[in-house]
Protein backbone atom coordinates (compact mmCIF):
# COMPACT_ATOMS: atom_id res chain seq x y z
CA UNK A 1 0.00 0.00 0.00
CA UNK A 2 0.82 3.67 -0.57
CA UNK A 3 -0.17 6.23 2.27
CA UNK A 4 -1.93 8.77 0.54
CA UNK A 5 -4.17 11.60 2.69
CA UNK A 6 -4.70 8.97 5.41
CA UNK A 7 -4.08 5.78 4.14
CA UNK A 8 -1.57 3.63 5.54
CA UNK A 9 1.66 2.27 4.11
CA UNK A 10 2.00 -1.94 4.42
CA UNK A 11 4.46 -1.33 6.93
CA UNK A 12 2.38 0.98 8.76
CA UNK A 13 -0.71 -2.12 8.59
CA UNK A 14 1.76 -4.59 9.96
CA UNK A 15 2.46 -2.14 13.52
CA UNK A 16 1.17 -3.81 16.27
CA UNK A 17 -2.54 -2.18 17.70
CA UNK A 18 -2.46 0.23 20.62
CA UNK A 19 -4.66 -0.44 23.15
CA UNK A 20 -7.11 2.42 23.91
CA UNK A 21 -5.34 3.09 27.10
CA UNK A 22 -1.83 3.72 25.32
CA UNK A 23 -3.22 5.67 22.68
CA UNK A 24 -4.98 7.94 24.92
CA UNK A 25 -1.77 8.32 27.03
CA UNK A 26 -0.41 9.67 23.95
CA UNK A 27 -2.99 11.80 22.76
CA UNK A 28 -2.86 13.30 26.41
CA UNK A 29 0.36 14.04 26.65
CA UNK A 30 0.66 15.57 23.27
CA UNK A 31 -2.10 17.63 24.30
CA UNK A 32 -0.36 20.00 27.16
CA UNK A 33 2.68 19.79 24.79
CA UNK A 34 0.85 21.85 21.96
CA UNK A 35 -1.06 24.27 24.62
CA UNK A 36 2.54 25.07 25.59
CA UNK A 37 3.75 25.27 22.65
CA UNK A 38 1.06 27.52 21.35
CA UNK A 39 0.69 25.57 18.89
CA UNK A 40 -3.59 26.31 18.71
CA UNK A 41 -4.51 24.02 15.43
CA UNK A 42 -2.88 21.13 16.87
CA UNK A 43 -5.02 21.55 20.00
CA UNK A 44 -8.47 21.67 18.28
CA UNK A 45 -6.90 18.51 16.41
CA UNK A 46 -6.86 16.70 19.43
CA UNK A 47 -9.27 18.01 21.60
CA UNK A 48 -12.12 17.45 18.70
CA UNK A 49 -10.36 13.94 18.77
CA UNK A 50 -11.00 13.35 22.29
CA UNK A 51 -14.61 15.01 22.21
CA UNK A 52 -15.45 11.86 19.66
CA UNK A 53 -13.71 9.06 21.95
CA UNK A 54 -16.77 9.31 24.28
CA UNK A 55 -18.16 10.82 27.62
CA UNK A 56 -15.15 8.73 29.54
CA UNK A 57 -12.54 11.02 27.32
CA UNK A 58 -15.03 14.11 27.54
CA UNK A 59 -15.41 13.96 31.60
CA UNK A 60 -11.09 13.64 31.93
CA UNK A 61 -10.57 16.81 29.26
CA UNK A 62 -12.94 18.96 31.85
CA UNK A 63 -10.61 17.89 34.80
CA UNK A 64 -7.30 17.92 32.56
CA UNK A 65 -8.17 21.51 31.67
CA UNK A 66 -8.84 23.17 34.68
CA UNK A 67 -5.36 21.55 35.76
CA UNK A 68 -3.16 22.87 32.53
CA UNK A 69 -4.68 26.45 32.85
CA UNK A 70 -3.32 26.70 36.79
CA UNK A 71 -0.37 24.76 35.46
CA UNK A 72 0.65 27.08 32.48
CA UNK A 73 -0.74 30.23 33.20
CA UNK A 74 -2.19 30.68 36.37
CA UNK A 75 -4.06 34.17 36.14
CA UNK A 76 -6.47 32.60 33.53
CA UNK A 77 -7.85 30.40 36.05
CA UNK A 78 -10.57 33.45 36.85
CA UNK A 79 -11.41 32.63 33.54
CA UNK A 80 -12.38 29.23 33.57
CA UNK A 81 -15.87 29.58 32.80
CA UNK A 82 -16.86 25.74 32.26
CA UNK A 83 -20.75 24.85 31.39
CA UNK A 84 -21.94 21.26 29.78
CA UNK A 85 -21.27 22.02 26.47
CA UNK A 86 -17.19 20.44 25.58
CA UNK A 87 -16.11 23.43 23.70
CA UNK A 88 -16.05 25.39 26.99
CA UNK A 89 -13.26 23.45 28.27
CA UNK A 90 -11.96 23.76 24.73
CA UNK A 91 -11.90 27.85 24.88
CA UNK A 92 -10.06 27.30 28.16
CA UNK A 93 -6.68 25.90 26.81
CA UNK A 94 -6.87 27.91 23.54
CA UNK A 95 -6.80 30.80 25.92
CA UNK A 96 -3.42 29.48 27.45
CA UNK A 97 -2.47 28.50 23.85
CA UNK A 98 -2.20 32.30 23.11
CA UNK A 99 -1.42 33.20 26.20
CA UNK A 100 2.44 34.05 27.79
CA UNK A 101 3.12 31.43 30.27
CA UNK A 102 3.19 32.06 33.61
CA UNK A 103 4.01 28.92 36.32
CA UNK A 104 4.28 30.44 39.49
CA UNK A 105 1.26 28.52 40.48
CA UNK A 106 3.27 25.58 39.39
CA UNK A 107 6.40 25.95 41.38
CA UNK A 108 5.42 27.28 44.50
CA UNK A 109 2.60 24.68 44.62
CA UNK A 110 5.49 21.30 43.84
CA UNK A 111 8.01 22.99 45.79
CA UNK A 112 5.20 23.43 48.92
CA UNK A 113 4.80 19.80 48.35
CA UNK A 114 7.65 18.64 48.98
CA UNK A 115 7.89 20.73 51.84
CA UNK A 116 4.29 19.47 53.27
CA UNK A 117 6.10 15.27 52.77
CA UNK A 118 9.14 16.27 54.77
CA UNK A 119 11.88 17.51 52.52
CA UNK A 120 13.13 20.65 53.29
CA UNK A 121 15.71 20.73 50.85
CA UNK A 122 13.33 23.55 49.14
CA UNK A 123 13.89 25.75 51.73
CA UNK A 124 16.87 28.06 51.21
CA UNK A 125 16.63 30.49 54.29
CA UNK A 126 15.18 33.32 52.67
CA UNK A 127 12.00 35.42 53.57
CA UNK A 128 10.50 34.00 50.76
CA UNK A 129 10.10 30.94 52.99
CA UNK A 130 7.13 31.75 54.66
CA UNK A 131 5.09 31.21 51.46
CA UNK A 132 6.59 27.80 51.25
CA UNK A 133 5.74 26.87 54.88
CA UNK A 134 2.24 28.46 54.68
CA UNK A 135 1.34 26.43 51.50
CA UNK A 136 2.81 23.42 53.00
CA UNK A 137 0.79 23.95 55.78
CA UNK A 138 -2.55 24.96 53.76
CA UNK A 139 -2.21 21.27 52.18
CA UNK A 140 -1.97 19.56 54.91
CA UNK A 141 -5.07 21.29 56.36
CA UNK A 142 -6.93 22.81 53.41
CA UNK A 143 -10.67 23.07 55.03
CA UNK A 144 -8.68 25.56 57.22
CA UNK A 145 -7.12 27.24 54.16
CA UNK A 146 -10.01 27.51 52.26
CA UNK A 147 -12.13 29.17 54.87
CA UNK A 148 -8.95 31.84 54.87
CA UNK A 149 -8.66 32.11 51.04
CA UNK A 150 -12.78 32.84 50.86
CA UNK A 151 -12.67 35.22 53.87
CA UNK A 152 -9.53 37.56 52.24
CA UNK A 153 -10.55 40.90 50.45
CA UNK A 154 -9.52 40.59 47.04
CA UNK A 155 -10.17 42.04 43.57
CA UNK A 156 -13.09 40.37 41.27
CA UNK A 157 -11.09 39.01 39.38
CA UNK A 158 -9.22 37.30 42.56
CA UNK A 159 -12.26 36.30 43.69
CA UNK A 160 -13.19 34.41 40.61
CA UNK A 161 -10.14 32.86 40.32
CA UNK A 162 -10.49 31.24 44.12
CA UNK A 163 -13.84 30.10 43.63
CA UNK A 164 -12.54 28.28 40.09
CA UNK A 165 -9.54 26.99 42.46
CA UNK A 166 -12.15 25.76 45.36
CA UNK A 167 -14.03 24.14 42.84
CA UNK A 168 -11.16 22.24 41.26
CA UNK A 169 -9.75 21.60 44.36
CA UNK A 170 -9.33 18.10 44.50
CA UNK A 171 -8.74 16.99 41.04
CA UNK A 172 -6.03 15.14 39.44
CA UNK A 173 -2.98 13.98 41.68
CA UNK A 174 -2.03 15.54 44.85
CA UNK A 175 0.27 17.18 43.02
CA UNK A 176 -2.38 18.97 40.75
CA UNK A 177 -4.11 19.73 43.85
CA UNK A 178 -1.22 21.38 45.41
CA UNK A 179 -0.88 23.20 42.17
CA UNK A 180 -4.61 24.68 41.84
CA UNK A 181 -4.45 25.70 45.83
CA UNK A 182 -1.32 27.57 45.43
CA UNK A 183 -2.43 29.42 42.75
CA UNK A 184 -5.67 30.32 45.16
CA UNK A 185 -2.68 31.90 47.35
CA UNK A 186 -1.21 33.89 45.26
CA UNK A 187 -4.64 35.35 44.27
CA UNK A 188 -5.10 36.62 47.97
CA UNK A 189 -1.68 38.68 47.74
CA UNK A 190 -3.43 41.24 45.90
CA UNK A 191 -4.54 42.12 42.14
CA UNK A 192 -3.84 39.38 39.67
CA UNK A 193 -0.70 39.83 37.46
CA UNK A 194 -2.35 40.79 33.73
CA UNK A 195 -2.20 37.97 31.29
CA UNK A 196 -0.09 38.93 28.54
CA UNK A 197 -0.79 37.76 24.96
CA UNK A 198 2.13 36.05 23.19
CA UNK A 199 4.16 37.22 20.63
CA UNK A 200 3.06 37.16 16.87
CA UNK A 201 4.70 33.77 15.82
CA UNK A 202 4.20 30.76 13.70
CA UNK A 203 4.60 27.36 15.42
CA UNK A 204 7.48 25.56 14.83
CA UNK A 205 6.37 22.46 13.25
CA UNK A 206 5.38 20.12 16.73
CA UNK A 207 8.24 17.27 17.45
CA UNK A 208 5.75 14.32 18.14
CA UNK A 209 8.55 12.51 19.44
CA UNK A 210 8.31 15.16 22.69
CA UNK A 211 4.73 14.20 23.19
CA UNK A 212 6.43 10.48 23.72
CA UNK A 213 7.59 10.97 27.04
CA UNK A 214 7.78 9.06 30.59
CA UNK A 215 3.80 9.31 30.99
CA UNK A 216 3.77 7.13 27.93
CA UNK A 217 4.47 3.47 27.67
CA UNK A 218 6.75 4.34 24.32
CA UNK A 219 8.88 7.11 26.18
CA UNK A 220 9.28 5.23 29.52
CA UNK A 221 10.87 2.89 27.72
CA UNK A 222 13.01 4.24 25.10
CA UNK A 223 13.94 6.75 28.62
CA UNK A 224 15.24 3.45 30.27
CA UNK A 225 16.91 1.59 27.90
CA UNK A 226 19.11 4.81 26.78
CA UNK A 227 19.96 5.50 30.45
CA UNK A 228 21.56 2.38 30.98
CA UNK A 229 22.82 2.56 27.00
CA UNK A 230 24.63 5.94 28.18
CA UNK A 231 24.99 4.94 32.11
CA UNK A 232 23.17 8.07 32.90
CA UNK A 233 20.89 7.84 36.01
CA UNK A 234 17.24 7.86 34.69
CA UNK A 235 16.42 10.49 36.90
CA UNK A 236 18.88 12.74 35.27
CA UNK A 237 17.92 11.64 31.78
CA UNK A 238 13.84 11.78 32.57
CA UNK A 239 14.20 15.30 34.02
CA UNK A 240 16.42 16.90 31.02
CA UNK A 241 14.04 15.06 28.44
CA UNK A 242 11.12 17.11 30.15
CA UNK A 243 13.07 20.44 30.93
CA UNK A 244 14.41 20.92 27.13
CA UNK A 245 11.70 18.99 25.21
CA UNK A 246 8.45 18.46 27.43
CA UNK A 247 8.26 21.85 29.27
CA UNK A 248 9.29 23.78 26.18
CA UNK A 249 6.62 26.74 25.54
CA UNK A 250 5.62 29.20 22.93
CA UNK A 251 6.77 32.49 25.43
CA UNK A 252 7.23 31.87 29.15
CA UNK A 253 7.02 35.62 31.37
CA UNK A 254 8.98 36.40 34.42
CA UNK A 255 8.20 33.39 36.66
CA UNK A 256 10.12 33.49 40.40
CA UNK A 257 8.66 30.60 41.83
CA UNK A 258 8.98 28.34 38.74
CA UNK A 259 12.77 29.30 37.99
CA UNK A 260 13.43 28.39 42.26
CA UNK A 261 11.66 24.77 41.41
CA UNK A 262 13.66 23.79 38.47
CA UNK A 263 17.43 24.99 40.08
CA UNK A 264 15.84 22.73 43.22
CA UNK A 265 14.97 19.72 41.34
CA UNK A 266 18.54 20.36 39.37
CA UNK A 267 19.66 19.97 42.51
CA UNK A 268 18.02 17.11 43.70
CA UNK A 269 18.87 14.90 40.87
CA UNK A 270 22.60 15.93 41.18
CA UNK A 271 22.85 17.47 37.85
CA UNK A 272 24.17 21.50 38.04
CA UNK A 273 21.80 23.48 35.60
CA UNK A 274 24.42 24.70 33.85
CA UNK A 275 25.48 21.62 33.03
CA UNK A 276 22.27 19.90 31.87
CA UNK A 277 22.78 20.63 28.41
CA UNK A 278 26.23 18.16 28.07
CA UNK A 279 23.97 15.38 29.41
CA UNK A 280 20.84 16.38 27.50
CA UNK A 281 22.57 16.81 23.47
CA UNK A 282 24.21 13.13 23.19
CA UNK A 283 21.07 11.97 24.93
CA UNK A 284 18.57 13.52 22.57
CA UNK A 285 19.70 12.43 19.31
CA UNK A 286 19.68 9.13 20.46
CA UNK A 287 16.03 9.83 22.05
CA UNK A 288 14.61 11.36 18.98
CA UNK A 289 16.13 8.40 16.80
CA UNK A 290 14.32 5.64 19.08
CA UNK A 291 10.74 7.51 18.77
CA UNK A 292 11.32 8.25 15.22
CA UNK A 293 8.69 5.49 14.09
CA UNK A 294 5.98 6.15 16.85
CA UNK A 295 6.29 9.76 16.44
CA UNK A 296 5.64 9.39 12.46
CA UNK A 297 3.30 7.10 13.13
CA UNK A 298 1.47 9.43 16.13
CA UNK A 299 1.54 12.25 13.60
CA UNK A 300 0.22 10.07 10.30
CA UNK A 301 -2.79 8.91 12.78
CA UNK A 302 -3.84 12.06 14.01
CA UNK A 303 -3.00 13.42 10.27
CA UNK A 304 -6.00 10.44 8.71
CA UNK A 305 -8.19 11.40 11.61
CA UNK A 306 -8.35 15.09 10.92
CA UNK A 307 -8.76 14.47 7.02
CA UNK A 308 -12.07 12.21 7.67
CA UNK A 309 -13.16 14.52 10.25
CA UNK A 310 -12.35 17.62 9.01
CA UNK A 311 -16.26 19.25 9.47
CA UNK A 312 -15.81 18.40 13.43
CA UNK A 313 -12.81 20.34 13.70
CA UNK A 314 -13.59 23.14 11.83
CA UNK A 315 -16.89 23.07 14.18
CA UNK A 316 -15.40 22.56 17.33
CA UNK A 317 -13.12 26.13 16.29
CA UNK A 318 -16.17 28.11 15.45
CA UNK A 319 -17.98 26.78 18.48
CA UNK A 320 -14.25 28.28 20.64
CA UNK A 321 -14.14 31.76 18.75
CA UNK A 322 -17.66 32.41 19.41
CA UNK A 323 -17.38 31.30 23.31
CA UNK A 324 -14.29 33.49 23.79
CA UNK A 325 -15.23 36.38 21.44
CA UNK A 326 -18.79 36.79 23.82
CA UNK A 327 -16.99 35.25 27.39
CA UNK A 328 -16.84 38.78 29.15
CA UNK A 329 -20.34 39.36 28.22
CA UNK A 330 -21.80 36.12 29.22
CA UNK A 331 -23.75 36.33 32.79
CA UNK A 332 -23.13 33.60 34.90
CA UNK A 333 -26.75 32.68 34.52
CA UNK A 334 -26.19 32.37 30.95
CA UNK A 335 -23.11 30.47 31.10
CA UNK A 336 -25.09 27.62 32.76
CA UNK A 337 -27.72 27.57 30.00
CA UNK A 338 -25.27 27.26 27.18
Amino acid sequence: MVFAKGRLTQQDSLQPMKTATATEARYRSLLQKAVRRGNTELVYTASAWMQARGQKQRNWYRMRAAVITFEECWPLGAQLGFNPRFHSKVAALIRVCRAVKAKDATGLGCLAQALSLGDRSVLDGGTDDRHLKIVAQAIRRPDAFWSWAKSRPVSPAGRALIDSAFRFRRTGRPQDSAVILAAAYLATAGKLPPVTAESAHKPDPFPYWAALDRHTAEGKRVLNDIARDLHIPPDQLEWCCFFFAGAAANELGPSPWWSRHLDWRFRKIGLPAAEAHLLWEPAKAQVKEALAEEARLLHRELYSWELAHQSRVDTLKTQVELFIRNYNQLTGSQLKLM
